[in-house]
C-alpha cells in the first residue's frame, strides 16, 4: 500500500526541510533532495504495481482451476504475492500496521538506505555532516513521523465520512469521492494545495 500522491508531495518537501534543520546535513538545493525523496517513493510504487500485476498474470494462467477447485482468489492471491515477494527479495509495505500506518518498519528502513545512498551520491546538492548511518537514522525517525501524521489524516478523513448521516460504503465511488474531497481539505491544512 502506498502513499497517497498528495502527501508523498508533501512528504518529500517536509522530510528534506526537517532533514536540513536537524543539523546533520546541509541541503543546498532542496528543490533537487524533495524530487529525489519522492522519485524513490514512485519507484517503489512503481515496482509494487509491477508485483500486483505479475500476480494478476499468474492467477489468470489458473484461473479455471481455482475457480474448479473452490479456492478463494484473494487467499489465492495473498499467497502468490507473498511467494513473488520472496522471489524478487522483496521488502513488504505491510499493508496497515498494528498503529494504523501504511508503511511498515522495514519498508521505512528500506526507504531510508535507499534515500541516504541516493542523496550521499549527489554531494553538490546535499552535504552529509554527520556520520552516513547517523544521517540514515534521522531519515527514518522522519519518515515514522511523517507517516503517523499521514495516519491521522487517514483517520480524520475516516471519521468525517462515518459521520455523515446515512452508512456509506467503503470501496464504494461515493465513499472514495468523499475520501479524496476530505483528503485534499486535510492537506491544504497542511499548506499543501
Amino acid at each position: 500500500m502506498s502513499l497517497p500522491k498528495d502527501f508523498l508531495t508533501y512528504l518529500a518537501a517536509e522530510l528534506t526541510a526537517r532533514l536540513d534543520k536537524s543539523g546533520k546535513v546541509k541541503v543546498h538545493d532542496k528543490e533537487t533532495i524533495a524530487g529525489k525523496i519522492q522519485q524513490a517513493f514512485q519507484n517503489d510504487a512503481a515496482r509494487a504495481d509491477e508485483l500486483n500485476q505479475e500476480v494478476r498474470d499468474y492467477l489468470e494462467k489458473y484461473n479455471e482451476r481455482i475457480r474448479r477447485d473452490g479456492i478463494s482468489y484473494q487467499e489465492m492471491y495473498q499467497m502468490v504475492k507473498k511467494e513473488l515477494i520472496k522471489k524478487h527479495h522483496l521488502v513488504p509495505s505491510g499493508g496497515r500496521t498494528k498503529d494504523g500506518g501504511k508503511l511498515s518498519r522495514d519498508k521505512l528502513n528500506e526507504f531510508s538506505h535507499k534515500l541516504i545512498k541516493d542523496l550521499s551520491a549527489i554531494p553538490q546538492q546535499i552535504e552529509l555532516v554527520d556520520e552516513k548511518n547517523e544521517v540514515r537514522l534521522e531519515i527514518f525517525r522522519e519518515l515514522q513521523a511523517l507517516v503517523k501524521e499521514e495516519t491521522a489524516i487517514d483517520q480524520a478523513v475516516r471519521k468525517k465520512i462515518q459521520s455523515q448521516k446515512r452508512d456509506i460504503v467503503e470501496g464504494s465511488d461515493e465513499w472514495d469521492i468523499l475520501f479524496r474531497k476530505y483528503y485534499s481539505e486535510e492537506m491544504r491544512k497542511l499548506g499543501v494545495s
